[in-house]
């Protein structure tokens, strides 16, 4: 028992210890501080980030930050318009909106548009409700997780290939997450409302990111090339909708 104890008490130290030296660098929004706009309408309000420009399909703004070894970011995303193009649409339920997060971003084009970001992976929630999509692209219909890689900044696809294949069973990195979970539109349209917390844990050593799920204590992880998520830039992202953020903070 005593030799537990003391197994015990070691463990907690241990743990204590990775915590006080986990460094914690919190990124104000008092102004646009280390951040580069490029395209979209970027601004800063009352210690938000906004994106405010609609539609704005490659909207992006980057910030140098160095990516290497275990980092963990962490932001609130608020919702404030778009995700439709007129007013039929919005009343035939047709939607198109997406937001991002690129890891490992080299040599992006700052302050201009630009479809890639260098060698990089872009982390992509997509929403597309519209009969077109499905006939034509249905890789990318419904409310989606997906995962883009860039090779330069006008080279960019869906990720593909074996290792996709193993880790998801399908053929691109695009999961329909109203098919997986059971969520509705309707159910959607319930956090436009409310912030949302964005947590990705990213190993660049190990090639492993971590994407926490919002709505509860689950952590989805998909294996990556490290080689790729080491850079030297990441990038908030939007199409067709106006976002803001708050409480951005990178562990390290």
């Amino acid at each position: 028992m005593q030799k537990k104890i003391v197994l015990f008490g070691i463990v907690l130290l241990a743990v204590a210890f990775a915590l006080s030296a986990q460094s914690v660098e919190r990124v104000s929004f008092a102004s646009m501080g280390d951040w580069t706009p490029g395209a979209g309408s970027w601004e800063v309000v009352n210690g938000r980030l906004q994106q405010t420009g609609l539609p704005a399909p490659l909207a992006r703004i980057d910030r140098r930050t160095n990516q290497r070894g275990v980092y963990e970011i962490e932001f609130i995303i608020r919702y404030l318009d778009g995700g439709f193009y007129s007013e039929a649409d919005l009343m035939n339920d047709e939607f198109h909106a997406g937001f991002g997060v690129q890891l490992g971003g080299t040599n992006p084009v700052l302050g201009r548009a630009s479809w890639g970001v260098g060698q990089s992976y872009l982390l992509w929630l997509n929403l597309d409700t519209r009969m077109s999509t499905l006939r034509n692209s249905p890789e990318h219909f419904g409310f989606r997780a997906q995962v883009y890689e860039s090779r330069s900044n006008t080279n960019m696809s869906l990720l593909s290939g074996q290792a996709v294949m193993d880790q998801i069973q399908q053929p691109v990195a695009s999961l329909d997450i109203l098919a997986l979970t059971g969520l509705t539109l309707e159910d959607l349209v319930g956090f436009l409302d409310a912030p949302v917390r964005v947590n990705i844990r990213v190993n660049t050593n190990t090639g492993e990111v971590g994407v926490l799920d919002p709505t509860a204590p689950i952590r989805y992880f998909m294996q990556l090339d490290p080689r790729i998520l080491r850079g030297d830039y990441i990038s908030l992202r939007t199409n067709n909708l106006s976002t803001s953020y708050s409480n951005f903070v990178i562990r390290r």
